[in-house]
């Protein structure tokens, strides 16, 4: 009903205005016609002048400004990562019931954060559309000084979601935040319960890798460091090659167990930093065990608790744990930031949503 209220109220209003601009001038053509019907001047020309100001005064109504109801959402990716689909479905559902649409604006490529800059330029060239705008930034470190100019130009609140393109709040533009899970957070928690998991099964100089990216690079990052600190020692192997899709995880996967394969070593675990790399490295277990080659007892770590993941890890598969990322929370703590910025509120630069993990212990 609110929703409704904010989309037919103002069309009553100008259509209201509309038919008095309409009626007012009607009769001022009447009462022209009855005056000067005796006038040297042409009828034809009071007539003229009349149907230009009904026209200046219908065009007038339908200009008037009205309250904008949407939000934009800009983001590198959803279609193939199945945790940015439910971050944005969580994301429609909770503007929706504020009254709010939500715009999606997907880059046509998404190999580096360039492609997102045309996307900012046609945002801002049709910024009165909206009341601010949710971000998902690609590779920040690469475009901070256009984000920085997008938001200046801009003008409305900015929400960043999921990636903090800024690491201090103070490097922050102004009606901006940040909301989403500490990326060290989720490096420790995976490294905390891999560490254990190794050491209960008595693993010495374990062999380990890790499948990360160019993108949430402080997930793997924290990850290295502490699980170097609970296991020593440790063989470590990281490739920063996936692209955060199952067919990059499980061509990463195949590659490393082909070549501990002719060395004839052994993998004990595997980390990737996202649940559809995760599933990807179990394609590619199942594609080795289907050739002869088993890999009993390796473990296999993920990062956001999404659907497919939470039914591998119950089925029983080496896929045993993932960091679970509460997108429902995430989504409803971002548009409140953003409607709490337009209306002319203070809010927390930075925003941190714990994590946990899955199944728990």
């Amino acid at each position: 009903m609110r929703r409704l209220r904010g989309v037919l109220v103002p069309e009553i209003l100008i259509s209201v205005v509309s038919g008095a601009v309409l009626a007012l001038a009607g009769n001022a053509l009447a009462a022209l016609t009855g005056v000067l019907s005796d006038s040297r001047v042409p009828l034809w020309v009071f007539a003229a002048i009349a149907s230009v100001s009904m026209l200046a005064g219908f065009l007038c109504a339908r200009l008037l400004p009205r309250d904008a109801t949407q939000a934009f959402l800009l983001v590198s990716s959803f279609t193939r990562t199945r945790y940015l689909s439910l971050l944005l479905d969580h994301t429609v559902r909770s503007l929706d019931r504020h009254g709010v649409d939500l715009l999606v604006k997907l880059p046509p490529y998404d190999f580096n954060g360039r492609s997102q800059i045309l996307q900012m330029d046609a945002l801002r060239a049709r910024k009165d559309r909206f009341i601010g705008g949710l971000v998902v930034p690609r590779q920040p470190e690469r475009m901070r000084r256009e984000l920085l100019e997008f938001c200046a130009g801009l003008g409305l609140p900015v929400v960043f979601v999921d990636v903090r393109p800024f690491p201090r709040a103070e490097d922050q533009p102004e009606r901006t935040a940040f909301v989403g899970c500490d990326p060290d957070e989720i490096g420790e928690r995976a490294a905390s319960w891999l560490g254990r998991e190794l050491l209960e099964a008595g693993k010495e100089r374990p062999s380990l890798l890790v499948v990360g990216g160019d993108a949430q690079t402080g997930r793997q990052e924290r990850f290295t460091e502490r699980i170097r600190e609970l296991v020593s020692p440790v063989r470590l192997d990281v490739s920063e090659e996936g692209r955060f899709t199952r067919e990059s995880g499980r061509d990463i996967v195949d590659q490393h167990l082909r070549h501990l394969l002719r060395r004839a070593q052994g993998l004990d675990a595997i980390y990737c930093t996202n649940d559809e790399m995760a599933l990807g490295a179990l394609d590619a277990l199942r594609e080795h065990e289907a050739r002869g080659n088993h890999h009993d007892g390796l473990m296999v770590v993920g990062v956001d608790g999404t659907p497919d993941a939470l039914a591998a890890i119950k089925s029983g598969t080496p896929f045993r744990a993932t960091i679970v990322q509460d997108t429902e929370r995430i989504a409803d703590i971002a548009v409140d930031l953003l409607l709490r910025m337009g209306a002319g509120e203070r809010v927390p630069a930075q925003n941190s949503v714990p994590t946990t993990v899955y199944p728990p212990r």
